[in-house]
């Protein structure tokens, strides 16, 4: 008994150790503070500002009306009341409420790192015109390094551009995963290692405010984009589920101008010069394995530009639902989504939500299962996925939408997201079968008493009303 108190007690010495290892520095999270405020401001005085308004409003109502009722009244089109999600009578309806305009493309789904990186990391070897990467965190990890490593040695060749959140990564310098290699020490700055020995273009964000961009968005060739949840690291290569897609088509024009703008951001020298100018995009190889042409619809988070279309999407999907709505997110606190779960379950809709058993943050896997639990009362259905899963995506009826954006208030109202939408029946068929139906039945489900411990293990009484501004 003794031997096994022992263990048990080096057991939870050792995780602790782990906790404070993957948590942000003092003088990181210092740094990132001023380096949003008074170098962001510098950067772009104007732009700076209508951040910093937009975002001060949007606490101020999250706090204020996060749980009052919603509208109701908005799901006819042409004088009919819709029988559900997805289907061209939809489609009618976000084209009114102007919502931006349907494009198309192929969508190829690549679940977990074992599927994306290779693929990926092929692509920027083959590249022939052009590598432009845009991602929220590229650790320092060797993940993360062999990645950096094949970007140097393409730029001896072809123009490339990196674009990184600098928040995001500079986090992520401070957290050690839980797999690294033996005898790996990780760079101290991605950034020296991506420019050192090579002609790589590196750019972070300036983050006014602190608002992120939280997208994931790599343009090879100008013709082909990979576009998901997946950062630059050995969590998400090794450690962590999560769902990247290849797209290819029409689609790809307007992404690469979201690049572009991205890229150039608010500074005022940036206008004078933007960097490389965009090349043409060669022709696209024949790929066997390419989709068929899908309608497609391109959704934002936009703090700068006031666009919450992710958030409007979604709640316009849920008060159509008939049928099904199913969620995967690791983060789970907006409370104008979980009114409008908790008014499609009464109405008999199958709603389930799939959420982290194992998630990275404490004070959202507090929050996931307050939020959870008010759902669980009234006969939804939530599951723990084993470990964490990172990955973001929603089936409601005949719709699907997926991409970088949680379901929290970050995501859905302060940080840039990027997210992709459709009614094609084979995505949605896809995205139900492959991700879905397959969580379900790896995952534990999540009952009422499970999820009151979890609050009380992980949250505090202010737990929730810290959780709805994140």
């Amino acid at each position: 008994m003794v031997m096994q108190g022992a263990c048990t007690s080096k057991a939870k010495k050792a995780k602790a150790e782990d906790e404070e290892a993957s948590k942000p520095s003092t003088g990181t999270i210092v740094k990132g503070i001023s380096r949003s405020t008074v170098g962001a401001t510098a950067m772009a005085p104007v732009g700076a500002t209508r951040i910093g308004t937009v975002v001060m409003y949007d606490r101020l109502r999250t706090f204020l009306f996060g749980n009052a009722p919603l509208a109701e009244g908005i799901t006819k089109v042409d004088g009919q009341l819709l029988a559900g999600a997805g289907g061209e009578a939809f489609e009618r309806l976000l084209d009114r409420e102007k919502l931006p305009a349907r494009t198309s493309g192929s969508v190829k789904f690549m679940i977990d790192g074992d599927a994306f990186y290779p693929v990926y990391l092929k692509a920027i070897r083959e590249a022939r015109s052009s590598v432009d990467v845009q991602t929220f965190i590229f650790d320092t990890d060797d993940v993360a390094v062999s990645v950096a490593d094949a970007l140097k040695a393409k730029s001896q060749e072809i123009p490339v551009r990196v674009y990184y959140d600098g928040n995001g990564s500079a986090d992520a310098g401070d957290k050690k995963p839980k797999t690294l290699p033996s005898g790996f020490s990780p760079v101290k700055s991605i950034q020296d290692h991506l420019t050192k020995d090579s002609k790589i273009q590196v750019r972070r964000t300036a983050n006014a405010y602190m608002v992120t961009d939280h997208s994931k968005l790599h343009v090879i060739d100008g013709h082909t984009v990979f576009i998901g949840g997946m950062n630059i690291g050995r969590e998400y290569r090794h450690e962590w589920h999560d769902m990247m897609s290849r797209v290819q088509g029409p689609v790809v024009e307007p992404l690469r101008q979201i690049y572009e703008q991205g890229w150039s951001g608010d500074a005022w020298w940036r206008k004078l010069d933007g960097g490389r100018a965009a090349p043409a995009p060669v022709p696209a190889p024949p790929d066997a394995s390419a989709e068929p042409l899908a309608e497609l619809r391109i959704l934002r988070t936009h703090t700068r530009g006031g666009r919450r279309e992710v958030l409007k999407t979604a709640l316009l999907a849920f008060r159509c639902a008939s049928k099904r709505i199913w969620l995967q997110t690791p983060y789970y606190s907006c409370d104008e989504v979980t009114e409008e779960l908790k008014a499609a379950v009464k109405r008999g809709v199958d709603v389930r939500v799939i959420v982290p058993a194992d998630c990275d943050y404490d004070i959202m896997e507090a929050n996931n299962a307050a939020d959870l639990k008010k759902l669980l009362d009234i006969g939804a259905k939530a599951y723990l996925y084993p470990g964490m899963t990172h990955l973001k995506a929603t089936v409601c009826d005949n719709w699907a939408m997926y991409g970088s954006a949680n379901y929290d208030t970050l995501s859905l109202r302060v940080n840039v997201e990027l997210n992709l939408a459709s009614s094609d029946p084979r995505i949605v068929r896809t995205l139900a079968h492959d991700v879905f139906e397959r969580d379900f039945r790896v995952s534990k489900r999540l009952t009422p008493a499970m999820a009151e411990a979890r609050m009380k293990d992980k949250g505090n009484a202010i737990t929730e009303v810290t959780a709805d501004q994140l």
